[in-house]
């Protein structure tokens, strides 16, 4: 569906280039809702815009549906810009017109019939739910509301792509829930691919089925999100699904109140008598300080914060431990202390 192949941007400022994304290779698929995920200026909104071409690569190939965008006429670019839908953090909407011509707003020049075009926007703002705004005006919305009328126009060509920057970012908690319920109602019923463009590995976890994680313009690491989640590589990867599992939170408040070693277990499925058999085969008491089992695509992930003690008073043979936890699947990981040098550091 989407192919990007070694995607560079470079600008140059004040007589030196910044390189905002640096030779990124991607692939998504049909139906896919895909999220890139970085803090801000890792490049991820840039990577984006290459996709319908709002931003020119430096390098590299576009291709979306077999064609290279890079490579089509000004005329040809324009009619595929129409098959790829976009919305913002900031909704954009025009604030003198009202909800319903916000959303016929890109079916003009269309050829439709005045009578089709307000079925199709009535049928859009059904969709999304707020079809009985269709005579108000922006500025009498919520931000969720507001967002609702940007998906809607967003769809108003039909496009078998829907680019998220930041989409949810302006939202509470609450509507920024509902949002992502949306868009996957979206992608369910309509077929449509989705890219979602992030800081918040939250969004991630919620509905998407794959994701990429960015830093300084690279793509540092991809995948399916259950494998991602479950078996994160690199340290920013890491600290992205602690945070977004509440996990970080547990370990801070728990260093704070104990000096024992604390232990991360980690396992997917979340089934089996873990700590009862630890017990039976080690001699090992395991004290749960903390548990959480997250969903994602349908199969839970659970994680559990312990303290580890023989039982006879005995040594803990942590490698024994650990192979017998992987056989299960399962893995530990002592959690380290920083010290208060080693933060000012």
């Amino acid at each position: 569906m989407i192919n990007l192949k070694d995607i560079s941007v470079t600008f140059t400022q004040k007589k030196s280039d910044v390189t905002a994304v640096d030779h990124v290779s991607l692939q998504i698929d049909k139906g896919d809702i895909y999220g890139i995920v970085g803090y801000s200026g890792a490049g991820k909104s840039t990577l984006v815009r290459v996709i319908n071409l709002l931003q020119k690569p430096t390098q590299g190939q576009v291709i979306v549906e077999g064609k290279d965008m890079v490579t089509l006429s000004a005329r040809a670019l324009r009619e595929e810009r129409k098959k790829i839908g976009m919305i913002f953090q900031h909704f954009n909407l025009m604030t003198s017109r009202t909800i319903a011509d916000n959303v016929a707003f890109p079916l003009k020049g269309s050829g439709l019939s005045k009578a089709d075009i307000t079925a199709k926007v009535e049928k859009l703002l059904a969709l999304v739910g707020i079809l009985d705004k269709k005579a108000a005006y922006p500025g009498q919305l919520s931000g969720g509301q507001k967002q609702r009328v940007a998906i809607a126009r967003a769809l108003a060509n039909d496009p078998k792509i829907l680019l998220c920057d930041e989409a949810t970012s302006a939202l509470d908690p609450k509507t920024t829930l509902s949002i992502l319920e949306l868009l996957q109602e979206v992608n369910q019923k309509l077929g449509i691919t989705i890219v979602i463009i992030t800081h918040e590995m939250q969004v991630v976890k919620e509905i998407c089925n794959k994701v990429a994680v960015m830093e300084n313009g690279r793509v540092i690491e991809h995948g399916d999100v259950i494998s991602i989640f479950d078996q994160p590589k690199a340290p920013l990867t890491q600290d992205f699904i602690r945070t977004a599992t509440h996990v970080e939170q547990a370990e801070k408040k728990l260093l704070a109140h104990t000096d024992k070693p604390l232990y991360v277990l980690k396992f997917p499925n979340a089934t089996g008598a873990v700590i009862i058999d630890l017990f039976k085969k080690f001699a090992v008491t395991a004290d749960i300080l903390y548990g959480n089992i997250e969903f994602l695509q349908e199969v839970p992930i659970g994680t559990l914060i312990v303290t580890l003690e023989s039982d006879n008073g005995g040594v803990l043979d942590l490698d024994a431990i650990s192979d017998y936890l992987a056989q299960r699947q399962v893995r530990i990981s002592e959690i380290e202390r920083t010290t208060e040098k080693e933060v000012i550091a």
